[in-house]
């Protein structure tokens, strides 16, 4: 099981064999960066402890035979090295994978079927389109895009990590309702209020998502382990890269500047608790190279735990402050109805006001190479304040969850789960997912969250999207990024294989944000004037919104 250890000596003649390379986990990012490794000739070991590969990006096999995807996705044009590396891996074009979008929807309760759309990437023709779509007030939609600019045209000082909120509601034009509108709209994404939400990762986030001109989204046409997953690990495969799944890493040695031995055991994961439960006896192995691309919370009991050796973060402290980082789960009910709902858009839906932050995508209508979605509709639901979900039991919480859309639209959701005759319910799946939970970009994390290299050991990389990235929020493209960052500290480590290649986006110079800023300046104090007249002429006639 285990691999010749070269220590820190170069391959060449007198070796024989290229470096080897253990991967500890087998989300996107690992996958990453074993692909580029591999491909380069090194010998890699990929070590996964769910019995399924992909992270957050992997698809649950479901009833009858059907693959359920843990989240949906939506992949924007800027994800420069995400596409790149699909490109790498299939023989398709883009468009026969994934689908093009050019704007999401939202609905207001009794609104229904009227959704209201925005529009991208932002543009001055889109701006203005959005600004009268009907999702807030035109007033408030200006004074979201204003706030926008002024984000990306403020100089932040670096030792002060303020959160989005703090920001909106030191700016003089800001209102109540667009504060709350831009805390909907990261909730909904992201899974964290925007009163946590980093500045400088959000702000990062819009100058990568404002530069691209292309089309704006891309959703896949199926599951995400056959347009995404499948063909990265075919292409390991096909290099020689040994994948082993079911199998979970209990701790790290460190012998002196450099990981000596991982310690490997067996493993099942608990579907309910999230929890690995160990099978057998444990076993070590050695590589002349790690990459860590596990989730922070197992990356924090990883470093401090050694069966030999000394403990990663006592030879590289600056990593003990993983444990303060956070994640989140997302419950997801993937929803069969028995009919076709003719009159749901195709994009991503959020619903306005949702107590517990809704979104759904139909995704009946992208997945068209899927025989059980036809002649019914199919919704991929999404709670992303599961705080406010029962709790009682999993199928309160789907039922929760289920009849909040039924206040928005034309659906019976019956008096509990198996009831409404509307619902297929044999194939309807509840998942709380607390084994695939979403890093979330806390204020005040940056100064913690790690870097790929560890400067102190020097055969050991760090990847995942809670790493340090040029990407900002929490991504598929920082995922990859940093696994793309992690191979190539090896390879420069190493100097064995060619350079490893990794795009940046080229944002818009902030001074045309601050010109901007200043151009906008009287629009957005007139805009703020109009929202809160428009609130208080409401008030005075007694028509409160």
């Amino acid at each position: 099981m285990g691999s010749s250890r070269q220590g820190s000596q170069r391959p060449g003649p007198a070796t024989g064999e290229p470096p080897s390379v253990a991967v500890v986990g087998g989300g996107l990012a690992g996958l990453t960066a074993a692909l580029r490794l591999v491909e380069r000739g090194y010998r890699t070991t990929v070590y996964e402890q769910k019995h399924i590969l992909g992270g957050n990006v992997a698809s649950r096999h479901a009833p009858y035979g059907a693959r359920l995807d843990v989240y949906p996705h939506m992949c924007p044009s800027w994800y420069l090295n995400f596409w790149q590396l699909l490109s790498d891996v299939t023989e398709f074009e883009r468009e026969v994978l994934f689908a093009p979008f050019s704007r999401v929807a939202q609905l207001r309760r009794g609104d229904y079927p009227s959704f209201s759309v925005l529009r991208g990437p932002e543009t001055l023709s889109t701006l203005l389109r959005n600004m009268f779509s009907g999702v807030q007030p035109a007033a408030d939609m200006f004074l979201i895009a204003y706030a926008g600019i002024d984000m990306l045209a403020t100089a932040l000082d670096p030792s002060q990590d303020l959160s989005v909120d703090e920001f909106l509601r030191q700016r003089p034009y800001m209102t109540e309702r667009v504060a709350r509108a831009t805390d909907t709209f990261i909730t909904r994404v992201w899974a964290i209020r925007s009163a946590h939400t980093s500045l400088e990762d959000y702000r990062t986030f819009v100058a990568n998502a404002t530069a691209e001109r292309e089309e704006w989204l891309w959703m896949a046409r199926g599951p995400a382990e056959e347009c995404i997953v499948a063909p990265i690990v075919k292409a390991l495969s096909r290099h020689g890269a040994k994948i082993m799944t079911g199998v979970q890493a209990t701790g790290i040695s460190c012998d002196g500047p450099r990981v000596g031995e991982i310690t490997l055991r067996r493993c099942h994961l608990d579907p309910e608790s999230g929890d690995c439960k160990g099978r057998g006896k444990t076993w070590t192995d050695e590589a002349d190279e790690v990459v860590l691309a596990v989730p922070p919370m197992q990356l924090s009991q990883l470093v401090q735990n050694a069966t030999s050796g000394q403990p990663v973060v006592e030879i590289e402290p600056s990593i003990d402050g993983l444990s303060q980082l956070r994640a989140e789960r997302v419950p997801m009910v993937h929803l069969y109805l028995k009919e076709k709902y003719p009159l749901l858009p195709p994009e991503p839906v959020g619903l306005f006001d949702s107590d517990l932050c809704l979104s759904f995508i139909d995704i009946s209508q992208t997945w068209d190479r899927v025989d059980q979605f036809a002649d019914r509709t199919v919704l991929a639901l999404a709670a992303s304040e599961p705080n406010a979900l029962p709790g009682v039991s999993p199928e309160n919480d789907a039922m929760a969850m289920i009849t909040e859309l039924a206040e928005y639209i034309d659906l019976d959701p019956g008096n509990g789960w198996g009831d409404s005759p509307e619902i297929d319910w044999d194939l309807t799946l509840y998942e709380e997912n607390p084994d695939t939970l979403l890093f979330v970009n806390e204020a005040g994390t940056n100064s913690v969250r790690p870097r790929v290299s560890c400067g102190a050991i020097e055969n050991l990389s760090l990847a995942g999207d809670f790493c340090r990235s040029t990407v900002g929020m929490t991504t598929l493209e920082s995922a990859v990024m940093t696994g793309l960052e992690a191979a190539r500290a090896v390879v420069e480590r190493r100097g064995f294989g060619t350079p490893i290649e990794i795009h940046q986006l080229v944002t818009r110079p902030a001074l045309l944000y601050r010109w901007l800023r200043f151009a906008w300046a009287p629009y957005a104090a007139a805009a703020k004037a109009w929202s809160v007249g428009a609130d208080y002429a409401r008030v005075t006639l007694g028509q409160h919104t």
